[in-house]
């Protein structure tokens, strides 16, 4: 947002400079950018303004002219020009010999014979313009002899606003200078618009056929006016100072009230309208021909303009060419409408376009603005090119207008925010600048926001606009004092800090991955197609949300060893994401990964250097498991995954729902992450693991305990958690501890054999056990084991 320093003291002036105006508006929000001259550096009293008396051919040379030029009540200057638009009568620019104009010294000189005493100037050589059709023609009224930087007022300066999307009503001068108002406590002097009397009958018939898109549209039709008409020279300089170039009285007039107050304009040419006005659905693949010559198919989301046939105007965004003014309009009909913002989202982009309309409908729009607006934009019309305004039509529909609820705003809530004290009356004193409707209650106030600060919802908007207005720079900086509470976490809970510990001292490190993978990448790890796909992906290789993290740490794994870092160990916790039986809804979960590769400890001269293996991270997430009230209901079971290494990879069980996997990363997957050594992952759903065993009492036994070893030869295809299993079960309340100490493959074993060596601990607490009593036991687990895995004891 440009904004002319010049014109926004005509509605506020504080008694400040320009720098301090400028930090106070950064202070408040409206960052200023920059600051430049509106104009470049011209000697006044050398370029001036002049009117040409006569004008006649050069005699030596065609397309030359040879004019006289008046610059003041007796002084006349002859100049050689070759501008096409060069005619007696003509107020324009005059550069005296010695005067300088960029790079250029202006000097007296022979031209084909024929003396020259200065240069007449376009508008691209003063630097006001990047290019130009001849020499500036100015108003008629335009002083001789004054300087142009005086004239143009070129010593303005031009403030770029950065604005924050919220901030929509600062997109017009109006609504600048109420910000400026609030933060100098300056009378804010708004101009007053006078209502043009209707001389003329005519109007249309204004039809809201989507009111939840278009609650208001008000129109009028002027006719008589005179197109030839030129826009004069102030409101052409304010619209180049807001970036804008002058196109015709009628646009240059819209795009005038749209910079003053904010609301977008359009002007239809009247005699191009088939009946009426119709806001209407587009239809289903419904073309529309718009101002820029460009045509786009609309489907039923759009909003359009319609007369009586078809549609003439894309709503919010562009006018139609088939209702263009051109230079043969003679009657008009000015549009000023209330889109709302979430129909005019995202249109203007879905179409390839970005326009100061859609801009400005896109943020919000006052809904009581609409009649000012046209209102304003009549009076200028009139004065400028003339004509004869007839009655305004005012389409409303004011239950589909915005509504601004009350909110009650406690003074202590200014304190307990910003942690300093605002003064009642200065907080009342900013809302209401700033717009609001205030009565004051007993514990503070309740606030109606105004109808152009869609941003503000609750307290704690009107805290920050307190704060803001009041200045952050007065806030005594303190430090942060805290409630110390005991006891908010139940012992026997889980939290995530306690597994992240876990992880930490066994040497891993938490890594934070994006939510969305690529899709490509996915697929080919999960073996899976029914990815939630993003609507608008930042990127090609972030198009999809991740059903796993194992996809975001390969990716952290390969940048570290891709920069030297071999020894690698992972964690993370975060979302993953699924399609819930309603493809419409998605399903969330919360997961723990992890992930090592490289040599199980650093390098050390007292350490064998070992690769990692599969039950050096199996022992890491027994560590976390560890932590659950039963670890014992957790499960390792053989399995097949997609991702990881047939025969080195187990599902985790818990009371036989597979709560997550855990392996070596298959060869396949190595090379299509382009990594060289193995990695070992694990991935669990974290909703199982929430609450830990407590500690409790038990008396220790005073009887002594016996311990038996036994080696059991069983077929390489029995899992060694099966045998644990049927151990335990066999041992019953005796059976105290159980190791696996040993398992032995040898030439020696019957083929396709395996020997695994045990240690049974049994205790009683009430007796000294007898050997006969373990012996008992001994065999029934013996025989449990070869009834139901074919084992038997090693000889």
């Amino acid at each position: 947002m440009l904004v002319s320093e010049s014109w926004i003291r005509e509605w506020v002036n504080p008694n400040i400079s320009t720098e301090e105006l400028a930090e106070k508006l950064t202070l408040a929000g409206l960052e200023v950018e920059s600051i430049t001259r509106a104009g470049p550096h011209l000697d006044s009293t050398r370029v001036v303004v002049g009117e040409i008396t006569t004008v006649t051919s050069h005699p030596h040379a065609p397309g030359l002219s040879l004019c006289e030029v008046r610059v003041g009540n007796t002084e006349r200057l002859s100049i050689v020009c070759g501008a096409a638009n060069v005619r007696a009568g003509l107020r324009t620019t005059v550069a005296r010999a010695g005067a300088k104009i960029g790079d250029m010294i202006i000097s007296g000189r022979d031209v084909k014979g024929e003396e020259s005493e200065g240069m007449l100037c376009s508008a691209m050589e003063l630097g006001l313009a990047e290019s130009a059709h001849g020499i500036i023609e100015f108003d008629q009224n335009a002083p001789l002899g004054a300087g142009i930087a005086d004239y143009l007022d070129l010593h303005d300066l031009v403030f770029e606003l950065k604005l924050t999307p919220n901030r929509g009503d600062c997109l017009g001068m109006v609504g600048v200078a109420r910000e400026i108002s609030v933060l100098t406590d300056t009378r804010l002097e708004v101009p007053a618009i006078n209502a043009s009397q209707p001389t003329i009958s005519r109007s249309l018939e204004i039809r809201l056929e989507a009111v939840d898109a278009c609650p208001r549209y008000a129109g009028r039709a002027i006719q008589g006016i005179d197109m030839s008409a030129r826009t004069p020279d102030w409101m052409v300089e304010r619209l180049r100072r807001s970036g804008m170039r002058s196109i015709n009285p009628i646009v240059d007039i819209s795009n005038y009230v749209m910079h003053e107050l904010g609301q977008p304009m359009h002007a239809f040419d009247l005699a191009r309208i088939s009946g009426g006005i119709v806001v209407r659905r587009a239809g289903e693949g419904e073309e529309l021909e718009l101002l820029d010559g460009s045509t786009v198919k609309l489907s039923n989301s759009n909003l359009v303009i319609a007369d009586h046939q078809t549609a003439i105007a894309l709503a919010g965004i562009m006018g139609g060419n088939s209702s263009a003014i051109t230079d043969n309009t003679t009657d008009i009909y000015l549009e000023s409408a209330l889109f709302l913002p979430d129909d005019i989202l995202g249109k203007a982009r879905q179409l390839g376009m970005h326009t100061d309309a859609s801009h400005r409908f896109e943020r919000g729009v006052d809904s009581e603005l609409q009649l000012n607006a046209i209102e304003r934009a009549t009076g200028l019309v009139l004065e400028i090119a003339g004509g004869r305004a007839g009655p305004v039509t005012d389409a409303i529909e004011r239950s589909a207008l915005p509504q601004f609820r009350p909110i009650r705003f406690h003074q202590s809530e200014i304190e307990r925010v910003l942690g300093a004290r605002v003064p009642a009356k200065e907080t009342t004193r900013i809302m209401r600048g700033l717009g609001m409707s205030v009565t004051p209650t007993a514990s503070g106030w309740e606030v109606i926001p105004p109808g152009w600060r869609f941003d503000i919802q609750g307290q704690h908007d009107l805290v920050e606009e307190v704060g803001r207005c009041y200045g952050f720079e007065k806030i005594v900086p303190t430090a942060p004092s805290a409630n110390h509470q005991a006891g908010r976490y139940r012992e026997g809970i889980i939290t995530q800090h306690d597994i992240k510990q876990v992880l930490i001292q066994r040497g891993y490190h938490e890594a934070m991955t994006y939510s969305f993978v690529d899709p490509a990448s996915q697929q080919n790890l999960l073996d899976r197609v029914d990815a939630i796909v993003l609507a608008n992906p930042i990127a090609d290789n972030m198009a999809v949300m991740r059903q796993s993290l194992w996809p975001g740490l390969l990716e952290a794994l390969r940048n570290n060893l891709n920069r030297q870092e071999s020894r690698v160990r992972f964690f993370e916790i975060g979302h993953v994401f699924n399609k819930a039986d309603n493809e419409r809804k998605s399903h969330e979960e919360n997961h723990l990964a992890g992930l090592i590769s490289g040599l199980c400890l650093p390098s050390q001269w007292g350490n064998d250097s070992r690769e990692v293996d599969f039950f050096d991270l199996k022992g890491d997430l027994e560590a976390i498991l560890n932590l659950s009230v039963n670890p014992d209901r957790f499960q390792f079971r053989r399995t097949v995954n997609s991702a990881l290494h047939p025969g080195q990879c187990a599902r985790i069980e818990y009371e036989k729902d597979v709560i997550g996997h855990v392996g070596r990363l298959h060869p396949a997957q190595q090379k299509f992450y382009e990594i060289d050594q193995s990695v070992y992952l694990f991935e669990i759903d974290l909703s199982i693991l929430t609450h830990s065993g407590l500690p409790e009492f038990s008396e220790v036994s005073r009887f002594p305990s016996l311990q038996r070893d036994l080696a059991i030869l069983v077929d390489e295809e029995v899992e060694v958690q099966s045998v644990l299993e049927i151990i335990r079960a066999g041992g019953g309340e005796l059976l105290k501890k159980l190791e696996l100490f040993d398992i032995y493959r040898e030439y020696k074993l019957e083929s396709n054999k395996k020997s695994l060596a045990v240690a049974l601990t049994f205790q009683s607490e009430s007796s000294s056990l007898k050997s006969s009593e373990v012996e008992a036991v001994t065999e029934r687990i013996i025989g449990l084991l070869e009834r139901e895995t074919g084992a038997r004891l090693r000889q």
